[in-house]
C-alpha cells in the first residue's frame, strides 16, 4: 500500500507541474490544470483511506488503491488529449463533453467508496 501512496504523490506532483510544461499549447495547459484540480478534490480522500488501510491492516484495499491510481493516470491522459471530446451546442460555446473521461472518473470514485467500505 505504501508504494501506491508514494506513486500517487508522484502523480500529484507531476500534475502540479504539467500545466507549466504545456504553456505554449493553451488548450492542453488549461485541460491539464483542470485535471489537476479534479485530482486535488479526491487526493486527500485517497490518502486518508490508504493510511487507514495500513493502520487497520486491510489488505483488500491494496488492489483497489492500484486500480484507483491507474484510473487517475487514465483520467489525466484522456482529459489532456481530449479523447472522446464532443462539443455541445451548435454555436460552439466551448462546453465539452468527454463521456470516456466521465466514466473513468466514476470508476475512480467507486474505487474510493469500495476502499471505505472495506474499512468498516
Amino acid at each position: 500500500m505504501i508504494s501506491f501512496i508514494v506513486w500517487s504523490v508522484y502523480l500529484y506532483l507531476f500534475q502540479l507541474m504539467i500545466p507549466n510544461f504545456l504553456k505554449s499549447k493553451i488548450e492542453y495547459s488549461t485541460r491539464a490544470n483542470k485535471a489537476f484540480r479534479n485530482l486535488s478534490e479526491s487526493f486527500s480522500i485517497f490518502l486518508a483511506l490508504a493510511i487507514l488501510s495500513i493502520v487497520l491492516n486491510v489488505d483488500a484495499n491494496t488492489q483497489l488503491a492500484m486500480y484507483w491510481l491507474i484510473s487517475r493516470v487514465l483520467f489525466l491522459i484522456i482529459y489532456i488529449s481530449g479523447v472522446g471530446k464532443k462539443n455541445k451546442g451548435a454555436e460552439g460555446d466551448g462546453n465539452e463533453a468527454q463521456p470516456i473521461r466521465s466514466l473513468v472518473w466514476m470508476v475512480s470514485v467507486v474505487l474510493l467508496v469500495l476502499m471505505a467500505k472495506n474499512l468498516l
